[in-house]
């Protein structure tokens, strides 16, 4: 039975959280604190659809068959915000040649973990391997080295649109200093519609329907209510912000609250005045271009890259 290789703790956890609420923000991990929680999200955004009909795993295959898995080397695909590994599972399901892979599934929720073994309980030509960390620490890159230390090579993953949750400047520092040169990393992203103002418009209006649908406000509400902010509190909220150096989209789903709110974490009391934001959720939206000169300036090549309508794949080399 697969087991999940658990370097985060509830008091961990605990001590995050209640760094994020001094800060004013809450990490997406939150999001999936509950077992619930994490299946809910599967289901609101229909990730099966979106990746099944629209963006079919045959794009993945082709693109891994062509230029990453190679018969002759073992090598170890590791899944960075894996989730429930719904696109890796497809993958390697679906696979028609033999390879020799290790998968480590890599997130910092342990429920998401837990949804990715079951997705994957049937899948028998692969290793696989679960870890629950913080990847951006020394630790998870230390035991890392170990855990793939027979790997002849080593591709890194973001899939499912999570590369565009993270900050930018921080998420391009984590992967500098956790590839070694010459391993890859190969990108899933969630790219602008187009670089006009009526394009910037329809992406939007697209994001800002989140804040009408209740099963997405409900949702997102699940950790504010886990810390004793009631609905009355606060109001959803969606700000928009254009990142110049990498010509992408910002937009950022907030809590604004409306009244004083006190929240107690381990003897700690955090006070939030009435106005103040609460962030909940960034999502960026990319151009190509910018991205490709992004990496370049942080000491990545281009490998390549694959066009499907708004979403691209991208496989970088540290240098």
């Amino acid at each position: 039975m697969d087991q999940i290789y658990n370097l985060i703790s509830d008091w961990t956890l605990n001590d995050e959280l209640s760094y994020c609420l001094r800060n004013r923000t809450l990490e997406q991990k939150f999001l999936y604190m509950n077992p619930m929680w994490a299946g809910t999200y599967y289901d609101i955004v229909k990730v099966d659809n979106i990746y099944h009909e629209k963006y079919p795993s045959t794009l993945f295959i082709d693109f891994a068959t062509k230029n990453i898995f190679s018969k002759s080397k073992k090598i170890a695909i590791i899944s960075l915000w894996c989730g429930n590994s719904e696109i890796e599972s497809s993958i390697f399901e679906n696979l028609k040649e033999p390879y020799k892979i290790a998968y480590y599934g890599v997130d910092s929720s342990k429920n998401m973990l837990e949804l990715s073994i079951k997705r994957m309980k049937n899948i028998t030509n692969i290793e696989k391997h679960f870890i629950c960390a913080d990847f951006s620490t020394n630790e998870f890159r230390r035991e890392l080295t170990q855990l793939t230390a027979k790997s002849e090579e080593r591709i890194f993953t973001f899939f499912s649109n999570t590369f565009g949750n993270i900050e930018p400047n921080n998420i391009i520092d984590i992967l500098y200093n956790l590839l070694k040169p010459g391993e890859k990393i190969w990108l899933d992203v969630r790219l602008r519609s187009g670089k006009t103002t009526k394009d910037d418009l329809m992406d939007f209006e697209k994001y800002h329907r989140y804040l009408y649908n209740k099963e997405t406000l409900d949702f997102f509400h699940n950790p504010i209510k886990n810390i004793k902010i009631d609905k009355d509190s606060w109001v959803f909220g969606l700000s928009t912000k254009k990142v110049e150096h990498i010509n992408a989209i910002k937009y950022q789903y907030n809590f604004i609250l409306n009244k004083k709110t006190n929240v107690t974490i381990k003897n700690e009391t955090i006070t939030i005045l009435p106005w103040e934001s609460l962030k909940i959720l960034n999502i960026y939206t990319y151009d190509p271009d910018g991205l490709i000169q992004f990496f370049e300036w942080h000491n990545f090549k281009l490998i390549k890259k694959l066009i499907q309508d708004e979403r691209w794949q991208f496989l970088f080399e540290k240098i």
